[in-house]
C-alpha cells in the first residue's frame, strides 16, 4: 500500500480528507483506534486491516470530534455507544454515504466508519465468482422460484451482496418485491426496502408480517437472527411466498441445524427450503503481476493428509503498481450451492442428522467450499494461504 497522504487533524475538513484517502485505497472501513499515547488510523482493504497513519492523542481526539460533528453526535459524548448514518460531501458533487459508530474504550473514544459504496452492492450474478455448476443452480432457481433461497456464512462473507445480485435479476415491472433489512445499505430501484427500527417495534419478524400484507411477489429478509423471524420466514415460504434471506452458519448443511435450533419442525424445514448457499470472500490475485508456480511441499502434504484432490497448479502474489505492491486486488466469492432435491427433501422430512446429509451430498458429487477453493487456486484467482486464512471446514466435519 502506498504511503498515506499527509493529513493534518488541525484542518477543519481533515475527516473528509481521510475519507478521500480511504476511497482512493478502495477501503470499505476506517478505524480510529485510541492508544495510550495517541491514535492509530487503519483502513480495511479487501477484508484486511492495514495501518494508515499515526496521530498524537490531541490530533486523534480532534479528528474523532470532526466525525462526531459530521454525524450529528455531540462532541462532548464520550461514554455512550452511538451510531449514525450520514452523507458526507467530499467536494463538488461527490457525496459518500457513511455509517459511523462510536464506542467508549479505556484509552479514549473509538470510531469505526463504514463507507457505504453503492457499487459494492451493484454486482450481477456473473460477477460473484460462481462456478458453472453454481451459476446453473442459481439460474434454475430463478426460473422455477421454488422454495426459500437461503444465503449462509459468517459476518462479512458477502451474503447481502449475493442477495442483492438476485434481487437485480428479480426486479422487473411485473413483480412486486419488498425487503426488510438492518441496515439498508444500497437502494435498488423497483424494490420497496424497509429499514429495521426496533425502537419503534419494527424488527425482522414484524416487518415480514407487514410485508406479507402488502401483496408481494417476493420478499427479502436481511437476516434470520432469532426464532421469531425464522418462524415467520419459513411459514411464509411454506405458504407459497418466494423468500430470500441470510443466516449465520459454517456450511450449507449446518444451516438446517440452525433452523432446528430455532424450534422449527422438520416438515416446515423440508417444505420451505429450495436452495441453501454457503459462501466466503477471499482476496483475488492481481492479474497484472501474479506468477504461476507449484504447490509447496507442505501444501501438497496438507491435501494428501486431508484426502482432498490438490490443484494441478498454483499461483503466487508478486506486487506491482496496479495492486499497490500488495499482490492482491479485489475479492471474489467461494460458494457451496445446495439445491434440495426430492431425495434430500425426504431426508429432511425424516430428520436426518448433519453427518447423514453430508455423506449423501458427498456421494452425489456435491461441490463444497474446499472444492470451489481448489478450483480458484488452480485458475489463478487466489492462493492456498488465502484459503487457509478463512479456516474452512472440511467436507466431512
Amino acid at each position: 500500500m502506498p504511503p498515506a497522504t499527509q493529513l493534518s487533524a488541525r484542518e477543519p475538513d481533515a475527516h473528509l480528507q481521510l475519507v478521500r484517502d480511504a476511497r482512493e485505497r478502495r477501503a470499505t472501513d476506517i478505524h480510529l483506534d485510541p492508544l495510550q499515547d495517541g491514535y492509530q488510523v487503519r483502513l480495511r482493504v479487501d477484508g484486511h486491516l492495514v495501518p494508515h497513519l499515526g496521530l498524537s492523542q490531541e490530533d486523534g481526539h480532534r479528528l474523532v470530534n470532526q466525525f462526531k460533528t459530521a454525524a450529528g453526535i455531540d462532541p462532548g459524548t464520550a461514554f455512550t455507544p452511538l451510531g449514525s448514518r450520514r452523507k458526507l460531501g467530499l467536494g463538488g458533487e461527490e457525496v459518500i454515504d457513511c455509517r459511523i459508530t462510536l464506542a467508549p474504550c479505556l484509552s479514549g473514544p473509538k470510531l469505526a466508519i463504514r463507507l457505504l459504496d453503492a457499487s459494492r452492492f451493484a454486482h450481477r450474478m456473473p460477477e460473484l465468482g460462481l462456478s458453472e455448476t453454481g451459476m446453473r443452480r442459481f439460474e434454475h432457481w430463478l426460473k422455477t422460484l421454488n422454495g426459500m433461497f437461503l444465503v449462509t456464512g459468517p459476518t462479512a462473507s458477502g451474503k447481502t451482496t449475493t442477495l442483492y445480485a438476485l434481487l437485480h435479476e428479480l426486479a422487473t415491472d411485473n413483480r412486486h418485491i419488498v425487503s426488510i433489512e438492518d441496515p439498508v445499505e444500497y437502494e435498488i430501484d423497483g424494490i420497496n426496502q424497509i429499514q429495521v427500527d426496533e425502537k419503534h417495534g419494527l424488527d425482522f419478524a414484524t416487518g415480514l408480517r407487514t410485508i406479507l400484507r402488502l401483496d408481494p411477489d417476493h420478499a427479502m429478509i436481511g437476516e434470520l437472527r432469532e426464532p421469531e423471524s425464522a418462524h415467520a420466514a419459513v411459514s411464509a415460504a411454506v405458504a407459497g411466498h418466494v423468500i430470500l434471506a441470510t443466516l449465520h452458519s459454517r456450511d450449507a448443511v449446518s444451516a438446517v441445524t440452525v433452523l432446528r435450533n430455532f424450534g422449527l419442525a422438520r416438515h416446515q424445514i423440508a417444505s420451505a427450503l429450495g436452495v441453501i448457499v454457503n459462501q466466503r470472500l477471499v482476496r483475488t490475485l492481481c492479474e497484472q503481476c501474479r506468477e504461476e508456480t507449484e504447490l509447496a511441499p507442505a501444501e501438497k502434504e496438507w491435501f494428501e493428509r486431508e484426502q482432498l484432490p490438490p490443484p494441478t497448479k498454483a499461483w503466487k502474489a508478486v506486487g506491482c503498481d496496479a495492486c499497490d505492491s500488495v499482490g492482491f486486488r479485489g475479492r471474489t466469492g467461494l460458494f457451496e450451492v445446495w439445491h434440495i432435491d426430492e431425495g434430500e427433501y425426504e431426508m429432511l422430512l425424516a430428520d436426518a442428522d448433519e453427518d447423514s446429509l453430508r455423506e449423501h451430498l458427498n456421494a452425489e458429487g456435491h461441490t463444497g467450499l474446499w472444492q470451489d477453493a481448489t478450483e480458484k487456486i488452480e485458475n489463478g484467482a487466489t492462493t492456498f494461504d488465502e484459503i487457509q486464512r478463512l479456516g474452512l471446514a472440511l467436507p466431512w466435519e
